[in-house]
């Protein structure tokens, strides 16, 4: 009987299993939001699981420039930050949330989120003139965070390249890909 208590008891002690408590979300191991809009510009942000990020700031060029003109800024998510994206992550239910399949407007903007928990992985894009309870909270935070991370060090300031991201996280194409549902048309090559 002792033999068969301990293990109770050592979950117990450990906090498994309490009445009411219900497990800590996980930290996602890589989080992407792909928010650039090819007229206008927009934000594009990479967290690592241990809360180093990089954002992407793009805008239209300076007087007399051509093109869009982009910014990188190296930063770290805060402890409270990490929780708190955690927390979206899981309690907006982001690994089976579903958006609405529809073509977009002209020049209206469709941000994506990228995911990675352990050998989960997901991607949901949503259409800039849709509103979503569980897709939209996350974004705002994610924006948020990228627009804020314009205070940390700059690593590159030029011309827009789109298909760089920091080594080791998925492509930007890769992402798209992931997001695209029957009503899109199929990508340029």
């Amino acid at each position: 009987m002792r033999k068969a208590l301990f293990p109770v008891m050592l979950l117990a002690a450990l906090g498994y299993g309490a009445v009411g408590e219900t497990p800590a979300p996980v930290a996602p191991d890589q989080v992407v939001l792909l928010d650039v809009q090819g007229l206008w510009g927009g934000v594009d942000l990479w967290i690592a699981k241990d809360g180093r990020a990089v954002c992407r700031l793009v805008g239209p060029p300076k007087a007399g420039g051509r093109g869009l003109q982009e910014s990188r800024y190296a930063f770290a998510l805060s402890a409270e930050q990490q929780a708190e994206l955690a927390a979206l992550v899981d309690g907006h239910g982001f690994f089976t949330l579903q958006t609405a399949d529809r073509q977009g407007v002209p020049d209206e903007s469709r941000p994506a989120i990228f995911i990675r928990t352990g050998a989960r992985r997901r991607a949901v894009a949503k259409w800039g003139n849709d509103a979503h309870p569980d897709f939209d909270p996350l974004y705002r935070f994610l924006l948020a965070a990228a627009r804020a991370g314009r205070t940390g060090t700059l690593l590159a300031e030029g011309a827009y390249e789109p298909d760089w991201q920091p080594d080791g996280f998925e492509t930007g194409r890769a992402i798209r890909d992931m997001t695209r549902t029957p009503a899109d048309p199929p990508p340029a090559e």
